[in-house]
This record gives C-alpha cells, structure tokens and sequence, in this order.
C-alpha cells in the first residue's frame, strides 16, 4: 500500500527535524571529549555547515516539486554532511593534531538512507563518493596512524554494508507490494475472464449508483447471458467453454471503454456491465455493437443450440432518478428484461421502459 504523498511528506520533515536534534544533541557530548580551544571550529562546523543543510532541507520539503525529486536532496544531505565531517577532520588534524572520530560518516548514512528512505542505486552512489572521499583523507592527512587502514575499510564496509541492506529492503518491499497487487487483484477480479468478481461487481455498482445520485445522471444496467451455454460446453468441451467466456470479456472490454464503466462476471456465463451518465441511444448502440461483436467471431455453436454460431442476449435497463432504487432492483430488472430476449429468440437485447 502506497502513502499518502503529503502524510510522507509530513513524515520526512519530522525526520529531518529528528536530525537536526540528534546533531545539536552530538555536540553535547562531543563539547566534553573536544579541547576548549577547539569548540569554536566545531560550533562552526555544526551550527553553520551542518544544521543549515538540514534546514535547508526542512525548508525545500515545502516545495511543491519535492516529492518528485526528494532522493536527490537527501543524497546530496548525506555527502554534504559527511564531507562537512570530513573537513572538520581534517582541520583538527592539521591544526591540532587532533584525531576527531570518525564514526559520525556512518551514522550519517544509516540515517539518511534507513530515515530518509534514499534507495538502492542512490544509496550505493553515495557510499562510493563518500569512501573515496575518506580515502583521499586519509592519504594526505593519516589522522589515525597505524589505524589508518582498518579505519578506511571500516567506513568503507560500513557504507557499503548499508547500500546493500537497502537493497534487500527495497527488494522485500517491491516483491510485498507486488504480493498484495496480486492479492487485490485475486480478491476482485475473476482470474477467469479478468472483470470484478461478483462481490467487486456489487461494491463498485453500489458506488456508482450513489456517485449518479448526487449528480443527478442516468445510470444503466446490462445483464448479458451466453446463449445455450451448457449446450456448447457438453458439444465442444470446458476449455472451450472457457474460452467463449474470455471472448465474451474482450468483447465487453472493446464495446464500453470509458474508465467510469463497470464490467464484471456475475457467475457462470453472466455477465454484467454498469454505466453512468447515458442515454437510450447510446444503451442501445453499445447492445448492438456488443451483438454485432459475436456476429463477426462466427463461433461455431453446437448442433443443437437455436443458432449456428455462438450469441448472446442483452437484458438492460436504464433510469434517470435513482433515488428510489438500489443495485439488487436494478439487477432485477435487467434479468426481467434478458428473459424477455431470451424468449424473443435469443441473440438481441431488450432494454426495459425508462422510469
């Protein structure tokens, strides 16, 4: 399930906020491990390098396009504050001789990749230009001595180490998200012929009658039946029967294409379509256009149903006020009306009076 874009947004500034708090709450504890005479270059380093970035960040998250392009801003918050470290490092070697740790890189970016969310490819990125930054550090300023080495294949394992655990966790929740699409999918359609289900067919029905109330538009409903179904199963077998089944969804999806429309399978050979919004030509026209359909496939029909090729017959009603109705009448009224194209001699439709 996909967040809501403005909750994520609310929820990356938060992040962003925690951040800076963690920083200011650093500089508590790093004030007593730092020589007096050093405090003035971290404040600076802290207060006028780091937090500003954050803020900065903070600030951007208002923009309109930050979502879009949010993985660029935190890649480019995890180097920027790792070579803010980087350089004061380096100052305090160079000036002080004075090793200041270095395990604020790794915590930038488990922060920024683990909080922040950037992902796999972005994340393996910024690893690379952050280990080789620490590398070529370590090449002219050996802050550490004889720690040098394990000290750069530490943050370079490190860094890495966490790109690849983002890459497992973006890859667990791609194949979740995936899962749950196929789940929903198994819960409302018919794997069949791919329409809604008979329970999907209701609740989207349900909500397109209450949409047509408020609006104040006609809604219509078709019933359509494979004629003398059984029959072409026991001649011809149920693999072709499925296959009548597939044909008549494809034919259904091709006749009534507006993303308003409802199609489903109500069970068996049934099938039931839902529209919003149309008038009695436009029903009729897309019954004729539906029967025209199975006319042109010239489907071979068993020997003994009522017409050489296979067919179906149409039972639809239409009505301009719905306030007095629900989805079962409707439904009721259109399997009145397929009956009646059934007893008129199947292959045609029937739409009920307007009411």
């Amino acid at each position: 399930m996909k967040l809501n874009k403005a909750s994520e947004i609310i929820r990356l500034r938060i992040a962003l906020i925690i951040g800076g708090c963690l920083v200011v709450g650093f500089m508590v504890a790093d004030y007593m491990l730092l020589p007096a005479d050093m405090h003035q270059l971290y404040t600076f380093d802290r207060l006028l390098l780091q937090l500003p970035i954050i803020f900065l960040m903070v600030a951007g998250s208002y923009w309109r396009g930050f979502a879009q392009y949010k993985h660029y801003f935190f890649t480019f918050l995890l180097i920027a504050l790792t070579y803010s470290n980087y350089w004061l490092i380096w100052v305090c070697w160079h000036n002080f001789k004075f090793d200041f740790p270095y395990e604020g890189t790794i915590l930038y970016a488990y922060y920024c990749v683990f909080a922040l969310g950037i992902p796999f490819k972005m994340a393996l990125m910024a690893s690379t230009v952050n280990v080789i930054g620490f590398a070529v550090l370590m090449f002219i300023a050996p802050v550490y001595g004889d720690r040098v080495l394990i000290s750069t294949a530490f943050v370079g394992g490190s860094l890495f180490v966490c790109a690849y655990a983002k890459y497992r966790l973006d890859r667990s929740l791609a194949l979740l998200e995936e899962t749950n699409h196929k789940l929903l999918k198994l819960s409302k359609y018919d794997p069949l012929s791919n329409l809604l289900n008979r329970r999907a067919l209701r609740e989207e029905s349900t909500k397109l009658l209450a949409f047509s109330r408020r609006h104040n538009a006609s809604i219509a409903i078709l019933m359509i039946d494979l004629d003398d179904f059984k029959k072409y199963n026991d001649s011809f077998g149920h693999q072709q029967g499925d296959e009548a089944i597939r044909r008549q969804s494809a034919m259904m999806k091709a006749v009534f294409k507006r993303e308003s429309d409802i199609l489903g399978r109500y069970g068996g050979e049934e099938f039931i379509v839902v529209l919003s919004g149309v008038t009695e030509a436009q029903v009729k026209e897309r019954c004729e256009a539906l029967l025209q359909a199975w006319k042109d496939e010239e489907m071979p029909h068993a020997k003994d149903a009522q017409h050489n090729n296979m067919s179906c017959s149409i039972g639809a009603v239409l009505i301009n006020n719905s306030e007095s109705t629900n989805i079962d009448l409707l439904i009721d009224d259109a399997d009145k009306a397929l009956y009646q194209a059934k007893e008129a001699g199947k292959a045609c439709y029937v739409l009920s009076p307007r009411r």
